[in-house]
């Protein structure tokens, strides 16, 4: 005889049953406690085809045993596990949410393609810290304990109303494992496709497994589908275990190409190419978010769930209040708002240090850029330390080893991958049944005149800190050819190009309508669907220079409401001219680096006030040299603001901003740019020798991160990037002086403080700063 609700489970009550799943039957029960009290907790009743076989049942008990030992905020803490009457149980905590698996599916009902970027993101590097807590834990002996959850998977994550991300099932997956995949009841068919490629040849598995299971959820959340999901389970894991799967950036165009390498790295089939820890994956999915998104918290993720169960809340008498700003925010994400599912946000501007501009330069918009010297690399990393050393009320000694060269603009590091993705998979836009489809139109091009070029060529030579463009003359104005199609401003419609030509240019966008904001009104089309609303024209058109033999293309309209399409033609002709352009030259097509749009206050604008500020660029990189040439379709791409952008194999960038009419613009908009590989080796002023690895971008990068939130008085993000720092070069000294300095202003890391601190004083005996840290070292001494 089954067990019912409201009976008595030894210490529990149990409330309600939640099926069975798995290995178990699931209730939700309350604890009874002594004079009343009462604790919701969640009842996992191990199965009878379980309980009969004694093998499981030890291993079952050994691992409860230890992830009962776990307790971190993004993991379901294990209360209780034991026998009643034969039948052996967990009790965990209780989470008042939904499982992930069930928020993906309602969330894709409500009308999302996907998970929208920064929520996705957010959930990995929440799953990635329960992960790195779980992989590292230690018995009393400090002995590692070797834990891995092997199951990773979107149905062992819950996802509460507050936001709170939490990793179920730890340890049981090992149990399991014994019976085998094939012989077990009731298992879900889809498990294979988050097993790592060794997990599924069954090798001896590590954290790095873990690392792949979380790329698969990270990959289904933000494209919608599996990378494998139609084979049979056999065909399924050759493909994945050989990396036969879709980047990302394949099925979904509008992924930063920043995002897109790091989630490929998670995905190497070689786990020695992966993340070597989860720590490392959620630190570089942090990074990405917060200079995408620098707001995002978990009461946006609360927000967002909240709004997807709406109605099931309701309907438990739950008051929903989600403020009308994220509602704008997730019609954006729906498409109903003319921007990519992802708006970044601007990052702030940074205040360019006086020694970063020329005695006698101008501060008006500058034609010939910032200048600034080149060999800075680690100098810059010194100069920050005697910065931090200063705010740490230490006082500076004087150097006679500074160098001579300005310091350049701090900038934002990302992977390598091009501007653009590569060119997705076809999209499938049909239309209802028995919507009509109109035929192709060849719509005329628009009659008017070529505008003057209002002032010369603006431009500059590489090495500069930045470049200013100003919105009023460094324009790139839409196509005189380009064709124009009216809207109904009321409607709503789909604009895609299903079948661009291999290794095309993308298509730009100029959009109109009624209050459009600015930000809104410039685009790149793509085979998945852009979805307007509020728009009463577009014009479609490329951007010169063409590929030889350019071909027409064809662009698909869908009025949603209509329920009708219309295909319309591009002609080669419909080319923009970068005339008047602002041009950056003298690059080296051998070098590689990195370019970051930083808005100057009080910000660009091309529909006046009222519209809004600018946040995007369109730029074409150009090569003059003969040799390897990025592809045409990565030679031209829109540069937003607050997301940095690699750039190689150029020697010379044009750059501008798309408008019509700029009588009515104003402002100023600034691209960072920093070599990040090639040109002269960097060279370290300080007295001792700095190892610095062949990723010394991302070194100085992460070292930047940290001291500027350092400066801000932000710790805990300090940390972050400081750990990110010290990952990628153990043995530099800066670094670790840098950390201990962060960790000696956290509450509790004072032993964390004193470990740096005496690492940097073995790497750099001779600093003059070691005496400093000596007498910090015995402030912190207990």
């Amino acid at each position: 005889m089954g067990l019912q609700t409201g009976e008595q489970f030894g210490r529990y009550e149990l409330v309600s049953h939640l099926g069975r799943g798995g290995m178990a039957e699931v209730w939700r029960a309350r604890l009874l406690g002594e004079a009343g009290v009462t604790k919701p907790v969640l009842i996992k009743k191990v199965l009878p085809e379980y309980a009969n076989d004694e093998a499981f049942i030890r291993m079952f008990i050994s691992e409860a045993r230890i992830s009962a030992t776990l307790s971190h905020g993004n993991i379901a803490q294990v209360y209780d596990f034991g026998r009643v009457d034969g039948d052996y149980f967990l009790a965990m905590e209780y989470v008042d949410g939904q499982p992930l698996h069930r928020f993906f599916k309602r969330a894709i009902r409500t009308g999302l393609p996907s998970f929208p970027i920064p929520i996705a993101v957010f959930i990995a590097t929440e799953l990635c810290r329960g992960l790195h807590y779980a992989h590292t834990r230690r018995d009393s002996n400090g002995k590692p304990l070797g834990i891995v959850h092997r199951d990773i998977s979107p149905d062992n994550v819950i996802v509460s109303y507050e936001g709170q991300v939490k990793i179920v099932d730890f340890g049981i997956a090992k149990a399991r494992e014994l019976r085998g995949f094939n012989t077990e009841p009731g298992v879900v068919k889809g498990k294979y496709l988050f097993f790592s490629p060794e997990q599924a040849q069954g090798q001896e598995v590590d954290a790095r497994s873990d690392v792949w299971s979380t790329g698969i959820v990270l990959y289904q959340l933000l494209c919608g589908r599996m990378p494998v999901s139609e084979e049979t389970p056999h065909t399924a894991m050759i493909k994945l275990a050989q990396g036969e799967f879709p980047r990302p950036s394949a099925l979904r165009p509008d992924l930063p190409p920043a995002l897109d390498a790091i989630l490929m790295k998670a995905l190497a089939v070689d786990r020695d190419q992966r993340y070597e820890s989860s720590h490392a994956f959620g630190d570089a999915l942090t990074e990405f978010l917060y200079s995408t998104t620098p707001r995002f918290s978990a009461l946006s993720l609360s927000h967002f769930i909240q709004e997807v169960f709406r109605q099931d809340l309701v309907g438990l008498g739950h008051t929903v209040q989600v403020p009308r700003s994220f509602q704008d925010q997730l019609a954006q994400w729906k498409g109903e708002l003319t921007t990519a599912p992802m708006t970044a946000v601007a990052l702030p501007t940074p205040a360019a240090p006086p020694s970063a501009i020329p005695p006698g330069a101008s501060t008006s918009p500058a034609r010939t850029g910032l200048y600034v010297g080149v060999g800075i690399g680690a100098a810059l990393l010194g100069a920050a330390v005697t910065a931090l050393l200063f705010l740490q009320g230490w006082e500076p000694a004087p150097s006679s080893d500074a160098p001579s060269e300005p310091p350049i603009a701090s900038t934002t590091s990302a992977p390598e991958p091009s501007p653009q993705p590569p060119a997705p998979a076809p999209v499938e836009t049909a239309p209802p049944a028995e919507a009509p489809e109109a035929p192709t139109e060849r719509a005329e091009p628009i009659e008017q005149p070529e505008p003057e070029p209002s002032h010369a060529h603006a431009s500059a030579s590489y090495p500069v800190a930045a470049i200013r463009l100003d919105a009023r003359q460094d324009i790139i104005p839409p196509s005189s050819e380009a064709v124009e199609l009216t809207l109904d401003p009321s409607g709503t419609y789909r604009l895609s190009e299903p079948e661009p030509p291999p290794d095309s240019p993308p298509l730009f966008l100029w959009l109109s309508g009624p209050g459009l904001p600015a930000r809104d009104g410039v685009g790149v089309l793509s085979q998945r669907p852009l979805q307007l609303k509020g728009v009463s024209s577009f014009k479609a058109f490329g951007l010169k220079p063409l590929p030889p033999g350019a071909q027409e293309r064809e662009v698909l309209v869908e009025d949603v409401r209509a329920k009708t399409r219309k295909r319309v033609v591009i002609s080669p002709s419909a080319t923009a001219s970068t005339d008047q352009a602002f041009e950056l030259k003298n690059l080296d097509p051998s070098s590689s680096y990195l370019l970051t749009l930083v808005p100057l206050d009080p910000g660009a604008y091309t529909r006046g006030e009222q519209g809004g500020l600018l946040d995007k660029l369109a730029c074409v990189r150009l090569s003059d040299t003969e040799g390897p040439t990025p592809s045409f379709r990565d030679q031209q791409f829109l540069l937003r603001a607050g997301t940095s952008l690699p750039l190689s194999g150029a020697t010379r960038l044009l750059c501008g901003v798309i408008d019509d009419d700029p009588s009515d613009n104003a402002g100023e908009l600034q691209i960072a740019i920093t070599r990040t590989s090639g040109g002269p080796e960097w060279t370290s002023p300080s007295p001792y020798t700095l190892v610095i690895p062949s990723k010394s971008g991302e070194i100085k990068s992460s070292f930047e991160q940290a001291m500027r939130f350092f400066r801000n008085k932000q710790y805990d993000r300090a940390a972050i990037f400081a750990e990110r720092c010290l990952s990628l070069a153990p043995r530099d000294a800066d670094c670790r002086l840098l950390a201990g300095a962060i960790y000696a202003s956290l509450p509790g890391q004072q032993d964390k403080a004193a470990q740096n601190y005496r690492l940097f004083m073995d790497l750099a005996p001779n600093h003059p700063r070691v005496s400093h840290v000596q007498r910090h070292l015995a402030d912190l001494a207990p």
